[in-house]
C-alpha cells in the first residue's frame, strides 16, 4: 500500500464521500422536513437508498478507475523493463490498493449516513421524538462536516478550526437553499 500511494488516495476519497454522504443527508432530512414528512421509516429509507446508492457507486466507480489507471502504469513498467510483472509484488501491491481503495471510497458515505440518521433510527424504537430526531441529526451532520474539516485541516497544517467551520458552510448553505426553496413550495 506504501509503494502504491493508496493512504494519501484513501484519505481523498473517504474525505470526499464522507463529505457526500453528510451532505446527502442533510438533504434528504431537511428535505423531508420542508415537505412535510414525519415518519422516521421514510426518511430511513430514503437515506438507506441514497447511502446504498453512493456507497456501490464509490465501491464499483473507484475501482474500474483506479484498476485502469494502476493496470495502465503496470502496462508501461512491464514495457520498460521487458518482462511479466504478474506474478510479482508490485502486480499484488497494485491489486490490493484497487480493492482498499475501493472499499474505502464506498464505505465512508454509508458510514457517514448511518451515523447522521442514527437519531430516526430511534425515533423508529419509540426512543424519542420527531424534533428530537431531526436536531440530533442535524448536530451529528453538522459535527460529522466539522470534523472532517478538522482533519483536512490537520492534514494541510492549516488552522484546523477554520477547515472545520469551512465544511460547515457547506451544510448551511443546504440549509438555507431548502429554507428558501420551501418558500416556493
Amino acid at each position: 500500500m506504501e509503494v502504491a500511494e493508496a493512504g494519501e488516495i484513501a484519505r481523498r476519497y473517504f474525505v470526499m464521500n464522507a463529505f457526500d454522504g453528510a451532505l446527502t443527508v442533510l438533504g434528504i432530512i431537511l428535505g423531508a422536513y420542508v415537505a412535510g414528512v414525519r415518519s422516521a421509516n421514510i426518511i430511513l429509507s430514503a437515506v438507506l437508498g441514497a447511502a446504498l446508492a453512493m456507497g456501490l457507486s464509490g465501491l464499483w466507480g473507484a475501482y474500474m478507475a483506479e484498476r485502469a489507471e494502476r493496470l495502465r502504469k503496470l502496462r508501461e513498467l512491464e514495457a520498460a523493463l521487458f518482462t511479466n510483472l504478474r506474478n510479482t509484488r508490485i502486480y499484488r501491491a497494485s491489486l490490493a490498493t484497487m480493492v482498499w481503495l475501493a472499499i474505502v471510497d464506498g464505505v465512508s458515505p454509508v458510514a457517514v449516513a448511518l451515523i447522521s440518521v442514527s437519531p430516526f433510527i430511534l425515533m423508529g424504537a419509540g426512543l424519542c421524538s420527531f424534533t428530537t430526531a431531526i436536531y440530533a441529526s442535524i448536530t451529528i451532520t453538522i459535527l460529522v462536516l466539522f470534523m472532517l474539516g478538522i482533519f483536512l485541516g490537520r492534514i494541510s497544517r492549516e488552522n484546523m478550526l477554520l477547515n472545520g467551520l469551512q465544511m460547515v458552510s457547506a451544510g448551511i448553505l443546504i440549509a438555507a437553499i431548502l429554507l428558501v426553496a420551501e418558500s416556493f413550495l
